[in-house]
């Protein structure tokens, strides 16, 4: 699977500060400075270690059971069990393509968390891949995500928005659906199944900003 690396962050960065710079959110200089500073402490080999064993449980379509780990209900299944029937028929190749897409959703919520939750760069305080790991996955699923304010809400979903199209067009193309056609690209926090298994990328992520910068 497709390592985490600088280039994905910058990937990632980009629309959001072109989102965060156009509504003024924070000014062009301050958005340039603090990712200038992630980048420069960012743990790769730890995040991908994370988002590898993460995505890669997501996209099992062979494990009987569609518990998403980290959950111990199926209220939200896994991308992989939703889906088993279109995902066996994938190449590697276009299921590294998929792996991207759903990794640039949670790098979309690890740089939200960045510049919309702390007011400066925070330290990390987990380093090791394991033990990030180890603290990140029971945060994804703990607080309702509607408790963050709707300000903070309407930035996270402006800022995921061609994240969620970039896949839903991804999915069409693929022939990668249950039943229902996708008209539209869904958006975070939006309703349906297949948004809420989306919109849980993008927590995962915010939390993996979390758990890394709080130890916890």
């Amino acid at each position: 699977m497709p390592q985490c690396t600088i280039d994905h962050l910058k990937s990632s960065f980009s629309p959001i500060q072109e989102i965060l710079s156009k509504h003024k959110v924070l000014f062009i200089e301050t958005l340039e400075s603090k990712f200038k500073q992630i980048e420069s402490e960012f743990n790769s080999e730890a995040i991908t270690y994370c988002l590898e064993k993460y995505i890669g449980a997501e996209l099992d379509y062979t494990t009987p059971g569609s518990r998403r780990i980290g959950r111990m209900t199926t209220i939200i299944p896994r991308f992989g069990a939703y889906f088993r029937k279109p995902l066996s028929k994938l190449s590697n190749q276009v299921l590294n393509e998929l792996y991207s897409l759903m990794q640039d959703l949670c790098l979309r919520g690890y740089l939200a968390h960045v510049f919309l939750v702390e007011a400066s760069i925070s330290s990390a305080k987990l380093s090791r891949g394991d033990s990030l790991y180890k603290a990140w996955i029971p945060c994804i699923y703990v607080s309702d995500p509607f408790e963050m304010g709707a300000r903070l809400i309407t930035f996270i979903g402006d800022c995921t928005e061609s994240a969620f199209k970039a896949i839903y067009d991804f999915m069409r193309q693929n022939g990668i659906k249950s039943g229902i056609l996708f008209h539209k690209a869904g958006s975070f926090l939006s309703m349906g199944k297949v948004n809420q298994i989306f919109t849980y990328y993008v927590l995962a992520g915010i939390s993996l900003r979390h758990a890394e910068v709080s130890g916890n």
